[in-house]
């Protein structure tokens, strides 16, 4: 490559890596929102401290899981730490998506919930849990209507 180039000098970036711990559900869940709610639960009311990301298929996800997460942590009430709720989406005021990037208070911990253009988009410190369902938008034909729509389909255990 670098010849073709008349010896072009070559630059290696080494990027980050971390230990990585892949788990996947044994059957599929019939309700996937309510199964990503349940495991964000579970690991902030049993697993070692670390902010949790959790991707969703779009605003009305998000909204409707934050607003979830929000009302069982208020049932709870005392008896369980603080957890912010943090959605980010594209129609959100700037304002509000620069909250991500702040740590959480000690003492409590951050869950960001996004789509998956923050997969690759984003760097948040602190992430060490990401819940992903498993499903995103594609954009599909639809051949009665005769245009596209946004379909919400499963994605590749290899992504």
């Amino acid at each position: 490559f670098s010849g073709y180039f008349f010896q072009c000098p070559i630059f290696t970036i080494p990027g980050r890596t971390f230990p990585v711990e892949i788990l996947y559900t044994k059957d599929p869940e019939s309700d996937y929102l309510d199964a990503a709610l349940i495991t964000v639960m579970q690991i902030h009311l049993s697993e070692p401290a670390g902010d949790v990301l959790v991707f969703l298929t779009g605003q009305e996800e998000i909204d409707t899981c934050c607003e979830t997460l929000y009302q069982r942590m208020q049932a709870l009430g005392d008896l369980a730490p603080e957890l912010m709720v943090l959605p980010v989406y594209s129609a959100l005021p700037s304002e509000m998506q620069s909250r991500i990037f702040e740590p959480a208070p000690a003492g409590s911990r951050k869950c960001v919930v996004a789509t998956n253009i923050a997969e690759a988009s984003l760097t948040i410190d602190g992430i060490y849990y990401v819940v992903d369902p498993g499903f995103s938008k594609q954009k599909a034909f639809n051949a009665k209507l005769g245009m596209d729509s946004l379909v919400v389909t499963p994605i590749s255990q290899a992504s």
